[in-house]
């Protein structure tokens, strides 16, 4: 879930970024940027958030089509149990 995580994260930063550019400046090349940024990582959540099976978060696939936040949204549905599971071991338990 690294990926979700790491997509989530530029998708809510680019927002912002957008937004305040909008606001205030309106610089295109921030635009010309941001936009194709903040909607390749929307859709890369909601491609992860389809793949991911129902059973292992219940509701995150809707909450994946919530532009700007659904990333973290898709992440507060996603068990801690499930991440920690996909981590590689350094050590072998006994």
């Amino acid at each position: 879930m690294r990926v979700l995580r790491i997509a989530a994260v530029v998708e809510a930063v680019s927002l912002v970024f957008l937004l305040v550019n909008v606001f205030t400046v309106h610089v295109g090349v921030i635009t010309s940027l941001g936009g194709p940024t903040h909607g390749t990582a929307y859709l890369v959540i909601i491609v992860i958030a389809w793949r991911t099976p129902p059973a292992l978060a219940p509701g995150a696939r809707p909450r994946a089509l919530v532009p700007g936040i659904g990333g973290l949204l898709v992440l507060r549905r996603m068990p801690q149990e499930a991440s920690a599971a996909q981590r590689p071991r350094l050590v072998e338990e006994e």
